[in-house]
């Protein structure tokens, strides 16, 4: 995945309270998150006009805006219009019920843990399964790492993880009752489990013992993960139902960096600079 080109720089007194930053950082579950979400970020905060909120390994914290982009490869600046086009600077249209609802978390102590390592075991178990992307080797050495995970979870040894990108959406859909600051997201729901059976198919269309292993892999963990969430598995009436209304609102923690890229509410500002 290669970066955004042609991106305008902007200084970081020109971010502003309720932007969205979307950022890649290092390491190999941060490439890892871009190779299996199709964007070209890793990482999702919010800024609430003074510093960083975000969910981080120590919960939901403030982080410093400069010391963020100093850690990033890159921060991209994306700031929300609705769907009839305003802006926080409308009428009607006021940042600091956004702004309240993120500090919200904050102030709570919540105890977030945003262990990138489930926002990937979602990304490929359930939502976007990148069978011509990643190579078997590697997918499955994820999977096993996401599936013990996810058992230490379901036997209560570890507080379920809530992704960064969940902290931004809830954000802005939990500001106000009336939920107009909502981000629509696009085909998060589509589809779910439509092609398992493709992802250890060779060239001959014959299965090998090695797929079939990763096969029933990728089965275990994603029970495993229904059984965490049983409120979402999937109901095939409920989702056909949503996609055809356009799917604007959907389960917050199935929100990722990518789904808020592409995200008719958010506004590419442009890319901060470092400071030298």
């Amino acid at each position: 995945m290669e970066e955004k080109l042609n991106i305008a720089e902007i200084d970081m007194n020109e971010v502003k309270a309720g932007d969205v930053l979307l950022s890649y950082g290092d390491g190999w579950i941060s490439d890892a998150i871009r190779l299996v979400d199709g964007g070209h970020y890793s990482h999702a905060a919010f800024f609430n006009g003074g510093t960083i909120i975000e969910a981080g390994s120590r919960g939901v914290v403030q982080t410093p805006l400069e010391k963020e982009v100093s850690a990033q490869k890159y921060v991209d600046v994306y700031r929300f219009r609705s769907d009839s086009g305003m802006d926080f600077s409308s009428q009607g249209w006021p940042v600091d019920p956004v702004v309240q609802r993120a500090n919200y978390y904050f102030e709570k102590g919540t105890k977030y843990a945003d262990n990138q390592l489930y926002l990937v075991g979602v990304l490929i178990i359930i939502r976007k399964l990148p069978h011509d992307r990643v190579e078997k080797a590697v997918l499955r050495a994820i999977i096993a790492m996401v599936f013990k995970l996810f058992k230490r979870i379901f036997d209560g040894k570890e507080t379920k993880s809530v992704v960064c990108s969940e902290l931004v959406y809830r954000s802005f859909y939990e500001a106000i009752p009336e939920k107009k600051y909502g981000l629509s997201i696009k085909g998060t729901l589509a589809p779910l489990k439509t092609r398992l059976d493709s992802l250890v198919e060779n060239e001959s269309g014959d299965e090998s013992s090695d797929d079939t292993e990763l096969n029933e892999m990728i089965e275990q963990a994603e029970q495993m993960y229904w059984k965490i969430n049983p409120h979402l598995a999937p109901n095939k009436h409920e989702i056909n139902s949503l996609l055809k209304a356009g799917n604007p609102l959907v389960a917050a923690e199935m929100v990722s960096p990518h789904d808020l890229e592409t995200s008719p509410n958010l506004d590419l500002i442009g890319r901060i600079k470092k400071i030298q």
